[in-house]
Formats: structure tokens, sequence, C-alpha cells
């Protein structure tokens, strides 16, 4: 049976690693990931932008003057340079459109620019400075990492040498114990930093422009908690993990797993039949079927170097996405109820990344 292209929205980020994306996409045609005007991909993300597997998104290029944008993004960057112990307040003070802000940040501000000036007012100048904070975010994440990735490889490229030397008596490499691997370097939640200015841009950014899809995720623990802590009336459908191999050729799709036709079933009745209890015994029944699919390929598939990655998904019953975000946002909203009346609930993911698969 065919259903419709599921392709699920990044939030509240503009960047996307390409480890991720790569994972994700074992799963899904298509991702959707929103940037700020201007915004150009990273060069690792090229190549899946080229084959159509993400699908970036800038809504306020029509609206943005790309001449002032640039201007003050010099500014910031050369205050910043001069200022790289100020605990990213440059970043702060560029979401006052975004977020209130205290008097010192305020006066930092007018200090920067090198006059008084009052907070913007016209919404012109609210979406410069909203533009402004998403791309000086986006800058912060992808530097972030940048210097995890480089950190990860050197550490990879010590395991490789240690293991060059350690020969044993029939001259073959020896292989350390997993306690004896140097430690993968952490990736930190940036989710934890600044989190409602961030939730509050990527709204603005995706209220634009609103895709008609049931599907966020995220691999932020502070993003998806303040999404969904408070909404009460949630419900865990689906939690999975499983292993894949990263691609040789980056960028280019890899074939779905023979479970995934039956993933997107699920998906699909989730956000588009009216919830129910009926509905939830029959998709936890549905979700023990996922996961003993996943153990018979893994089985079959699941090599060495093969990386892991988990997932959770809950259910919002009786929300779309964007009231929901809009509610969380204490944004109004401007979009009305039946833009996508097929959908009737929306789903929201966690997805983490693990370390090495060990056989």
């Amino acid at each position: 049976m065919k259903f419709p292209i599921l392709s699920p929205v990044y939030f509240p980020f503009t960047f996307m690693s390409p480890l991720l994306v790569e994972a994700i996409s074992l799963c899904f045609d298509r991702l959707v990931v929103y940037q700020p005007a201007f915004a150009k991909p990273q060069q690792a993300l090229q190549p899946w932008v080229d084959t159509g597997v993400l699908d970036l998104r800038s809504p306020f290029e029509s609206i943005i003057d790309k001449g002032p944008l640039e201007a003050a993004l010099r500014d910031f960057r050369s205050w910043g340079l001069l200022h790289q112990h100020t605990d990213m307040t440059y970043l702060k003070m560029a979401g006052n459109g975004v977020a209130p802000i205290d008097p010192e940040i305020a006066r930092t501000a007018s200090a920067i620019r090198g006059k008084v000036e009052e907070p913007p007012n016209t919404s012109e100048e609210n979406d410069l400075s909203l533009q402004l904070f998403l791309h000086l975010a986006q800058e912060f994440d992808e530097n972030s990492w940048e210097l995890r990735d480089q950190l990860n490889r050197v550490n990879y490229q010590y395991h490789a040498l240690q293991s060059a030397f350690r020969q044993d008596q029939n001259g073959k490499a020896h292989e350390p114990a997993l306690k004896d691997l140097p430690a993968r370097v952490a990736d930190d939640d940036l989710g934890s930093f600044m989190i409602e200015k961030r939730m509050a841009a990527w709204n603005n950014l995706f209220q634009n422009d609103p895709d008609d899809t049931g599907l966020l995720f995220t691999d932020s623990h502070s993003a998806f908690a303040y999404l969904l802590d408070e909404v009460q009336n949630k419900v865990e459908v689906l939690k999975f993990s499983f292993t894949y191999n990263p691609a040789e050729s980056k960028g280019e799709p890899k074939k779905h797993p023979n479970w995934v036709n039956h993933l997107q079933e699920i998906f699909n009745t989730v956000i588009t039949m009216p919830w129910s209890r009926t509905l939830q015994e029959e998709i936890r029944q549905a979700s023990h079927e996922i996961e003993a699919r996943i153990d018979d390929w893994q089985r079959s598939t699941m090599k060495p170097d093969d990386r892991s990655i988990s997932f959770r998904w809950y259910v919002v019953p009786d929300h779309v996405a964007h009231t929901m975000l809009n509610r969380r946002c204490d944004m109004e909203s401007e979009h009305a109820e039946n833009k996508a009346p097929k959908l009737k609930n929306t789903l929201v993911g966690m997805i983490e990344e693990g370390r090495p698969a060990v056989l």
C-alpha cells in the first residue's frame, strides 16, 4: 500500500549534523530544515540537498533586505572576536525582537552600536533582529559540530595508531577491548542554551511557511522537554532502536530497510486517524511488530563498525503542529485549523545517536 511521502520537520535548529541526516534518511525520503534568510548550507550537507533528501527552507528571503542583514552580521562578528569571553552576550543581544532581554544586555547592545536606541518596534526591524539571532545561533551550532567532529577524528586516528603498534605473534593487528577505546567526545545538548529564544525564533520561521506535516523531531533533550513537558495528554506510541552502516558516498540515499514501509504505515495512521483507546491499542501492537522486524533485520545486517540510533515518538492527540507550536511559544495562530484537514494529531520524535555497535 502506497502512503503519502512523510517529511518530518527538524526543530528548533537551523543546522542538522550530516550523521543525523544520514541516519534519519534511512526511514524517510525527505527531511525538512528551516533556515534564516540567505543562509548557505554547510558544505557537508550540500550532497544531501543536491539529492533532494534535505529540504532547506528560508521563508524570510522575500521579506528581508540582504544588504542590512549582512552588514549587521559583520558588525556582530567583529564585536564577538573582540569579546570572546562574554558568554555569548552578542548572541543573546541579537535576540531583542525574539524574546524579552534584561536592561544590562540592552545597554550592551547600545554600546555595540555606538548609540542609544529603543528595542525595535516595527515588524521589519523585528524580522531583522530575528534573522540576526538565527544566523548567529546557526554559526554557533555549526562550529560546535565541526569541533566535535575534528576531536572525534583525532580519537579515531589515535585508536588506529595504537592498533598498528599492538601486533600479536601472527602479525595481525590487535583489537583493543571496548574499555580501551578512546572516549568519543560527547555531543552537548545545544538546546540547553537559550531554549526559549531558540523555540520562539524557529517557530517564527515555521509559521511563516508551515509545512503540512504531522511529524516533528529533534535530537535535543531540552527542546523535546520544552515542547512536550506541559502537554498532559501526550502518549508514547513508538520506541525502538537500530544500527546502520555509515554511507561511503555522502548524500546518496541508501535503500530503506524492509521494515520502513510498515513504520510509515504506523506514522500515517497515527497522524490521520482520530485518537482513541482502540487506536492506541492497535498502535501498541504494531509497535511490537516493528521491533520484531528490526531485530530480525539486524541479525543479518549488523557489522562491528555500525552506528546505533534510537527513536522515541509521542503522539499529541487533537493538535496539529502549527497550533501546538504557537501555543507553546505564546504566539497567536495565523493559520486556520483546517489547513491540512486530513491531519488529526501530531507526532513528536526524540532521536539519539550512539557509539558504534559491539558484536
